[in-house]
């Protein structure tokens, strides 16, 4: 168990806390082709209609008919503000400090209100509060895990540690009953980082790839729909990872070796349509100095066809933290501001 530890704690914090430099390192300019063009209908260009400065970074945690929620890098602080974009309003999560030091750089927020999930990656554990009553309870999770999802009211899929070197699967808990399902679905090592997503139209996870282009799509079941891939060509992980001993333990610790590059980094799922947001430049494209955009590819989502492209602003000096598609308009949450666009695209 300590040996997992170390493990995931380092390249959580690898994934996590330093995904931002791997994002500007693979936006750099690639001289040669990488095979592939993308389609851009030029009616389609986003149009802004709201930008609201933000006093931190925030990342899409959930939304409902009312509301939409974000959280930030403190997992005390839940953000959120109606539809309208009206006001913002913060909720102050009571978290006990041992267990807010483990969650540094190593947490995601889930909400479906009135219920919210912080996933505590490296204590092997699922936070839960409620926000109308402020009650709070702390779920055992099988064991460290890197991704997770809510499928239902009481049931999570995560991509947890198996135990096996650094081996990573999936697994369904039901957060009431204590049920756990075990896979040997999809057992990957470290190389394997990536987004996962659930549709609740058809019942499946999508598990989208950072370092390569390759997508699986499996049900709730852990049957597997479909393996795909996204439009360029980057059949490889394009990273590795190095092992050696902690000083002074019987821990290993794990760390990315060489140069990195990220190929698919956001993800969001809308209405039977899949948005990845790429940092691979296509054939047909011209790489911007300034990195004023960046390109969302859209594909349908049983996967049998990519569709188009689109670019988001990236204004200058700011970061793209996260994106979700909702009313046919797309919100990209920044650096320090949060922008709301129209997208023609979305209504055909």
């Amino acid at each position: 168990m300590t040996t997992r530890i170390s493990i995931v704690i380092l390249t959580t914090i690898v994934v996590l806390a330093f995904m931002f430099v791997i994002v500007r390192t693979s936006r750099q300019a690639y001289e040669k082709k990488h095979g592939f063009n993308r389609l851009f209908h030029q009616e389609d260009k986003l149009r802004l209609i709201k930008k609201i400065p933000t006093q931190h970074p925030l990342y899409f945690a959930g939304s409902d008919s009312s509301n939409i929620y974000f959280h930030t890098d403190d997992p005390h602080i839940v953000v959120y503000t109606d539809t309208a974009f009206s006001t913002i309003r913060t909720i102050s999560l009571a978290i006990d400090s041992t267990v807010n030091r483990n969650l540094t750089n190593a947490f995601s927020t889930s909400i479906r209100y009135p219920d919210a999930f912080i996933f505590a990656y490296n204590i092997a554990a699922i936070l839960a509060y409620n926000l109308q009553t402020g009650e709070h309870i702390v779920i055992p999770t099988p064991s460290n895990y890197s991704n997770a999802v809510q499928i239902s009211d009481s049931t999570f899929i995560l991509k947890y540690f198996t135990g096996n070197s650094t081996d990573q699967s999936f697994c369904k808990l039901n957060i009431y009953t204590k049920q756990l399902i075990r896979t040997d679905l999809l057992t990957e090592d470290l190389s394997s980082s990536g987004t996962l997503l659930y549709n609740e139209q058809n019942a499946s996870c999508y598990y989208v790839h950072h370092y390569n282009n390759h997508i699986a799509i499996f049900d709730t079941a852990f049957r597997s729909i479909r393996s795909s891939h996204s439009i360029d060509t980057f059949t490889q992980s394009q990273i590795r990872y190095l092992s050696k001993n902690k000083t002074g333990s019987s821990d290993i610790l794990y760390k990315p070796s060489g140069s990195r590059m990220l190929i698919n980094y956001l993800s969001d799922l809308h209405e039977g349509r899949l948005y990845i947001n790429s940092l691979i430049k296509a054939d047909n494209e011209t790489l911007l100095t300034d990195q004023s955009e960046t390109v969302i590819d859209v594909y349908s989502t049983n996967m049998d066809k990519y569709l188009e492209s689109f670019y988001i602003p990236v204004p200058s000096k700011q970061h793209l933290k996260s994106f979700c598609i909702f009313n046919r308009k797309i919100l990209a949450t920044y650096t320090n501001h949060l922008a709301l666009y129209e997208f023609p695209g979305l209504s055909k």
